[in-house]
This record gives structure tokens, C-alpha cells and sequence, in this order.
């Protein structure tokens, strides 16, 4: 009995000087300060935030501060950093195990009676599992992929469908088919926007970003990253427009490509910590009208494409985000207002792939609001409904882009 007493002890005393040392960790915010910026992440962080009785109730301050605790911690980068680095080595022993018992096991044909190798009915791709559950290699291609899902594996109401249908104004659905909606060893096994334009019917106009093969595949996405290029998000600027225009819009063409001396180690590298991409970070260069930008109903600069001063020149850390950096991080709302007087105005839904296009698209609009789903709640303490913004700020058409993740929740494994 004493002895279970003295065992229970002292995990006591173990766990409070757990608790202590969190708490010293934290509390010493007063006097380091808190950090604004990640530079090994390369992102903007949550500061702890100010209690008010409405974010409380609205759940704004829990997330906040959940947030908070996770970026200000004392070391909590490099404790983050350093789980990754475990987690990955734990899942590249386990899947090099996975994939030498599957080249050994033979195939028993028990009709036969003759054992037949595998090899060659093996598909074409091999997906290696890098992290767990989420991101794979495909074969020795270089490029990391996520790993794909069927479309009803998802659940569509990122959008409220009841308030999409209440929307009178002509609305229209752009997809991007990414590494997640495709199966590479069977292009053919899920046709995710036709299921999705069931998920979203009634829309004026539908157009997707699509490919036929991996190769084809790797002229519009980066090696590392889950968004598509500078190839790829121009091939959907010029679908879109032609989706919401008509075949006779005036285009903005590339006036060339830049190439900055930089590796671009994308999101499912930089995320995981594997350092494993070898393209460099390349855009097109556009003569864009002057424009005028509000973020969160501020005036502000949107994107840091000043920092881009030459090939050289510019953010050059090993996970620097530059898609995020370049083309504008995740907001709430990004307003773009051109001179263009006789022009429409526009509201566009979507994540962080409309980055890349936004100001391509309302280079052709008077204004253009963006409106992000995950981060506009946080804002403005209410869920987006379209048909009154749209009224309220004299809006007439909508623009829904995504792929599935950014159109559905995925559906939690029993």
C-alpha cells in the first residue's frame, strides 16, 4: 500500500512540475514579448488575444487563444519541429517495411496451383507513404501528392447549400481537380466534378481545371506544394473568364517569366519539415492595371511581392512560403478596386487558391470582394451569406472557387 502511495506521489509531483514549467514557458510572454512572425514557418502568428464577453460567446476568444498558446509558446516551434522530425522517420521505416513485404509476398493462384510474381500487374504509380495518412511519394518523381480521396467521402456544406440556393444573382462554380480528386494508376476511377456539380446545382455557368495524366499533372502544380503554379493558375484565370464572359474577353496576357534563384519547398515539405523539392519558385509577369486593395476593411497592401526584388533578391529561407508571400496571404475579406467605372462588381468565395488569380480576375470588374469561409466568422462574428452581401455592397455576380477540400469537410474515419 505505501509503496502505491509513494508511486502515486510521485507522478504527482512529476505532472505539476510539467504544469510549472508550461506555465513559466507561457507567462514569460511579459517579458520576451510575443512574436509576429514565424521565420521558420514563414507566417503571421496569433498574439494572445483581449477577452470581451462577445468573441467568448461567439467562441472567437477560445480559438484565439488555442491559437495563441500554440505560437507563442517558448520553444514551441522547435517543439513542433522537433515531433515532425520523429513522426516522419517513425512513418518512412514503417512504409519502406509496408512496400518490401508487399515486392516479397507472392501471389498464390489456388486454382492452379502456380504462384505468379506480382510484378507485372503492379500499377504504374507507386504511392509511399512520407506522413502519416496525409502526404505520399509518387514514385521517384520528386513530387509529393496527397493521397486520394473518393468525392463522397466529403461532406458539402462548407457553404451552406440552403444559402447558396437562396442566391438570385448569376453564380458560378470554378473546380480544381488536384492530386486529392485523382488517382494516377486509374485517371478514370472517380469523376469528382460531376459529383460535384450535383452538390452544387443550379449555377449559371461550371468549369474545371483538369488533366490526363501525371504528366500533364505536373505542368500546372508545384512539386511540393498542394496549390497550382504559375501555368496552372493562369490556365484557370483564362477558364474562369471565359466561363463568366464569354469566349470573347480580352485576356491579360504574360509579358514573360521570372525565375527566382530560390528552391521552393511547398506546403506538404515545408508543413512536414521534408526538405525534398529541387524546382525553383517561377511566376509570370503581367502588365496589371493600377489597383487599390482593402483587407479586413483596412487599406492595405495585400501580398509582399516588394520583397521579390530580383532573381536574387528576395526571401530565400529554406520553407519561405512564397506562393503565400507573392501572390497574398488568407483573410477574411480582400477588396480589389480598379477604375473601372462601367465595369461590374463581384464577389468571389474561396481559400488560398483565388491567391494567385484574384487580382487577374478583377483587373476586368470595378470591384472585386474575396471572401474566405474559414477566416471571415473570426472577423466578423457571422457566417457569410451571400445574398445579402451581395445586395449590400452592389455586387452581381458569384464566383465560387476550390477543389474538395476547399468545397466540402472530408468525413471522419470510424
Amino acid at each position: 500500500m505505501n509503496h502505491g502511495i509513494k508511486i502515486r506521489k510521485t507522478l504527482s509531483l512529476i505532472f505539476l512540475i510539467c504544469i510549472c514549467i508550461f506555465l513559466l514557458f507561457f507567462y514569460s510572454l511579459p517579458v520576451r514579448g510575443q512574436k509576429d512572425v514565424s521565420e521558420e514557418e514563414q507566417r503571421t502568428l496569433q498574439h494572445v488575444p483581449s477577452f470581451s464577453a462577445a468573441d467568448f460567446l461567439s467562441g472567437r476568444y477560445q480559438k484565439q487563444a488555442e491559437d495563441a498558446v500554440s505560437d507563442q509558446l517558448l520553444f514551441s516551434a522547435e517543439i513542433k519541429y522537433g515531433v515532425k522530425q520523429v513522426q516522419n522517420a517513425l512513418t518512412g521505416i514503417t512504409a519502406k517495411l509496408v512496400q518490401t513485404a508487399k515486392r516479397k509476398m507472392p501471389a498464390d493462384n489456388s486454382d492452379s496451383g502456380v504462384v505468379e510474381n506480382k510484378t507485372d500487374i503492379q500499377p504504374h504509380y507507386t504511392y509511399t507513404e512520407v506522413v502519416a495518412d496525409k502526404i505520399y511519394k509518387l514514385d521517384d518523381s520528386g513530387y509529393l501528392v496527397q493521397k486520394p480521396v473518393a468525392p463522397d467521402q466529403f461532406i458539402y456544406t462548407v457553404y451552406d447549400p440552403a444559402m447558396l440556393k437562396r442566391v438570385t444573382f448569376p453564380k458560378y462554380l470554378y473546380f480544381i481537380n488536384t492530386s486529392i480528386s485523382v488517382d494516377f494508376n486509374d485517371m478514370n476511377k472517380y469523376n469528382a466534378f460531376k459529383y460535384i456539380k450535383n452538390m452544387f446545382p443550379a449555377m449559371t455557368g461550371y468549369a474545371e481545371l483538369t488533366f490526363k495524366s501525371f504528366e500533364e499533372y505536373k505542368k500546372y502544380f508545384y512539386q511540393t506544394d498542394h496549390h497550382w503554379n504559375y501555368n496552372g493558375s493562369y490556365t484557370g484565370y483564362t477558364q474562369i473568364m471565359h466561363m463568366m464572359e464569354g469566349g470573347s474577353v480580352i485576356l491579360l496576357k504574360p509579358l514573360g517569366i521570372h525565375v527566382y534563384d530560390v528552391i521552393y519547398n511547398g506546403s506538404l515539405s515545408r508543413d512536414n519539415l521534408l526538405k525534398c523539392s529541387t524546382e525553383k519558385f517561377t511566376v509570370f509577369n503581367f502588365a496589371v492595371p493600377e489597383y487599390e486593395t482593402w483587407i479586413n476593411d483596412k487599406k492595405a497592401t495585400y501580398g509582399q511581392r516588394s520583397r521579390y526584388v530580383s532573381s536574387t533578391e528576395c526571401p530565400n529561407h529554406t520553407y519561405s512560403n512564397h506562393y503565400g508571400l507573392y501572390y497574398g496571404d488568407d483573410y477574411g475579406k480582400v477588396v480589389y478596386k480598379f477604375n473601372n467605372p462601367d465595369a461590374e462588381n463581384i464577389l468571389i468565395l474561396a481559400t488560398s487558391f483565388s491567391n494567385a488569380i484574384n487580382e487577374l480576375i478583377a483587373s476586368h470588374y470595378n470591384e472585386t470582394h474575396v471572401l474566405d469561409y474559414r477566416h471571415y466568422p473570426q472577423i466578423y462574428g457571422k457566417q457569410i451569406d451571400v445574398q445579402s452581401y451581395m445586395e449590400n455592397n452592389h455586387l452581381s455576380k458569384l464566383l465560387i472557387i476550390g477543389d474538395l477540400p476547399s468545397l466540402g469537410f472530408q468525413r471522419k474515419k470510424k
